[in-house]
């Protein structure tokens, strides 16, 4: 993997027990993330995408450590995040944020907008009186709020401007890489464009790395580089975006761009998802997906893909392209 990775993630397990009776015994394993691996560079936006209930959420809240994963390794520039002790971790919480989905659940309604953007400002000792609620004045100018905004409360804003303020809590504390956890999915589309100019905005001035989860491939073409899709637990094809876009290798991502609305109903599109994402409790044998495959192969329900470097910064995971590995590549696969 390139030196140059702010972030790297390798196999990533988040796991959650299934507990049944008075004991609470184990019956069973839910393997929300199975051995999930990429990386993002600085000033650089990844989007992880795929169906709800694949492990996206899961994945972006084990990376920072709001989840326990349970194995893997996880290291920001340099440093295994998944081995710091609480307080090491604090002081790391400078440096990764995350924007929630929900503008409306995500922030404190007993809180005052500028205590909640000057919150962690307080907690780090970084600011305090007047220099405090300058530094509050000013994020919440940044993100396109008045300042005076301070004094209200998160309910008498609109959705957009309640997503302003949770950019603007995750901003106070100059990172350099954030998780956005569906952070426009919420919100109406003229004000996800907003709202993601922004985003862009912020990066472009503060050169900030970006995880972007979400489900709404339209957006992705608009904010990210790279690409990494993900089923039940696993990734399962990574590229640049243009390269994704135009020239989808796994039989899954070409289901979720033929899903994807598109502007010219009269335009070519291929076979779309058939059938539901299986339980992680019990996943398929072989291949996850071979079950909704229309090109699935015969052995593609007893083994599983291995990852293929098929170009120079596009992998995947899928039997169709067994024999197509790039040799001599300078990435380590992501997948």
């Amino acid at each position: 993997m390139s030196t140059a990775a702010l972030l790297e993630v390798r196999d990533l397990a988040k796991h959650f027990a299934l507990r049944r009776g008075l004991l609470g015994r184990p019956s069973g394993w839910i393997k929300a993330v199975d051995g999930v691996s990429f990386h993002v560079r600085e000033g650089e936006t990844l989007a992880l995408v795929g169906e709800s209930g694949c492990g996206k959420t899961t994945t972006g809240r084990a990376v920072l450590r709001l989840i326990e994963p349970s194995s893997g390794s996880v290291t920001f520039d340099g440093q295994e995040l998944l081995k710091l002790n609480a307080g090491d971790l604090q002081r790391m919480r400078r440096d990764i944020q995350i924007v929630f989905q929900d503008p409306y659940s995500s922030l404190n309604p007993r809180m005052t907008v500028g205590n909640i953007v000057g919150e962690a400002l307080r907690v780090h000792g970084i600011a305090r009186g007047a220099e405090l609620n300058e530094r509050v004045a000013h994020i919440l100018e940044r993100v396109g709020l008045s300042p005076d905004f301070r004094h209200r409360y998160a309910h008498e804003f609109s959705g957009g401007q309640r997503q302003r303020v949770g950019i603007a809590r995750a901003l106070a504390m100059a990172p350099r890489f954030i998780v956005c956890d569906e952070a426009v999915s919420a919100l109406d589309v003229s004000i996800q464009a907003q709202v993601i100019n922004l985003l862009k905005d912020l990066q472009d001035e503060y050169r900030l790395a970006y995880l972007f989860i979400t489900h709404d491939l339209n957006v992705v073409r608009h904010i990210a580089q790279r690409v990494a899709v993900m089923y039940l637990g696993r990734i399962v094809e990574t590229a640049g975006t243009d390269e994704l876009f135009d020239n989808p290798r796994h039989p899954y991502t070409r289901a979720l761009l033929a899903a994807n609305p598109l502007p010219d109903p009269s335009s070519p599109r291929p076979r779309a998802l058939r059938g539901d994402v299986p339980s992680p409790l019990t996943p398929p044998p072989g291949c996850a997906f071979h079950p909704r495959c229309a090109e699935a192969l015969a052995h593609c329900d007893r083994q599983t893909p291995t990852w293929i470097q098929i170009a120079r910064r596009h992998g995947v995971a899928c039997h169709l392209h067994q024999n197509t590995s790039r040799q001599g590549d300078d990435e380590i696969p992501d997948g």
